[in-house]
């Protein structure tokens, strides 16, 4: 058995773990608040090792990382998993001829640029020119695929929608909120106005401001498309073709049949401080205070434990750290110096989410 650190990429957990090995197997017991908790991973969930000249490995399965600090732990794991392909292993790692690696390099290099550049700059052009109706069409088919395995809280959900209308943000988009049953702080956004809110963010909140920050945020990704770009860079090359003939509607079914592995989009650092600064537009053209959204980010920063936040390692991280967020949101609404006032009618409905 091994020592291990288990880290979930999704949900920015950090665990201690245990490893160990058996023939086409790999298996890790992590030790949750909950109690332990066994994973076993085969041939197949090894999407990546990365080996360091310290004896560290890393192995990668999808969202999922563990890291193991031991000298003999990459043997044994090669040996249990004889003759399968293990991660990033193919015939040019194996045969390890630098001068065919950079023939194929030389070849490829057009295609590569292609790929990097031109495909995702593509998928962006494309993603902003999807009309208003099309973008519903799509999130409408994501949000049925993707909240079939959460349990939506009918009657919360009707006060946030009630709660959203009442902010008055406007926009093209016909915004729809739902409130789920779920134990992890988020919230996400889909194309066309679809914005799925996990009830434990709203467990945090002390405010009614700091919620009218979550959705103006999350409704900013929808109105600047910043959702839309995400699934047509995160599907670039399949979407690119099917958009050269202007048929945006078989993207509905594409986006539908990939709807598990879109439920981890994440945003660039761009994207994200761009919707935090559109969402304190939002709240500054509403008179409500601004001071909400770094209220709000203080407070899911509280939900990371300090040992955790500080030890996540920089491959997993996909958003700007909260510290940074509080302090740039912070210091446009001292600029702005606008008190705002909460009308009593929000103050109701939020009143009425928090004692449900």
């Amino acid at each position: 058995m091994y020592a291990a650190r288990y880290y979930d990429r999704q949900n920015l957990k950090e665990y201690l773990a245990t490893v160990w090995l058996q023939p086409g197997t790999l298996f890790v017991q992590i030790e949750t608040e909950a109690g332990n908790q066994t994973l076993e991973w085969g041939a197949s969930n090894l999407h990546s090792i990365e080996t360091h000249p310290d004896g560290q490995v890393i192995v990668q399965n999808g969202k999922q990382f563990i890291e193991v600090k031991d000298l003999y732990f990459k043997a044994d794991l090669e040996r249990n998993f004889q003759g399968k392909k293990l991660g990033k292993r193919g015939f040019f790692d194996q045969i390890g001829l630098g001068g065919c690696l950079i023939g194929l390099l030389i070849v490829t290099l057009p295609f590569i640029a292609a790929y990097i550049w031109v495909i995702p700059t593509l998928a962006n052009e494309a993603a902003d020119k999807v009309p208003v109706d099309v973008e519903e069409k799509i999130g409408d088919t994501w949000f049925q695929a993707l909240t079939a395995q959460y349990t939506i809280d009918s009657s919360r959900t009707r006060l946030i929608q009630e709660f959203y209308d009442s902010l008055h943000y406007g926009g093209a988009y016909d915004m729809r909120i739902s409130l789920v049953n779920e134990p992890v702080v988020n919230a996400f956004a889909m194309p066309g106005g679809h914005i799925v809110v996990f009830d434990s963010i709203l467990q945090i909140m002390d405010a009614p401001e700091q919620l009218a920050a979550l959705l103006a945020h999350e409704a900013s990704h929808v109105q600047l498309k910043h959702s839309t770009r995400a699934i047509f860079r995160k599907m670039a090359t399949t979407i690119a073709i099917v958009t050269i003939f202007g048929d945006f509607r078989t993207v509905a079914g594409l986006i539908a049949q990939q709807s598990d592995e879109l439920a981890g989009l994440s945003y660039s650092r761009t994207l994200e401080m761009e919707a935090d600064a559109h969402g304190l537009a939002l709240m500054e053209a509403q008179a409500i205070p601004q001071q909400g959204m770094p209220d709000l980010f203080r407070h899911m920063e509280s939900t990371i434990p300090k040992e955790t936040s500080n030890k996540i390692p920089n491959f997993l991280s996909t958003h700007p750290a909260l510290e940074e967020r509080i302090q740039t949101t912070e210091q446009v609404a001292k600029k702005t110096n606008q008190p705002g006032v909460v009308s009593p009618g929000l103050v109701r409905i939020w009143q009425q989410l928090k004692s449900k």
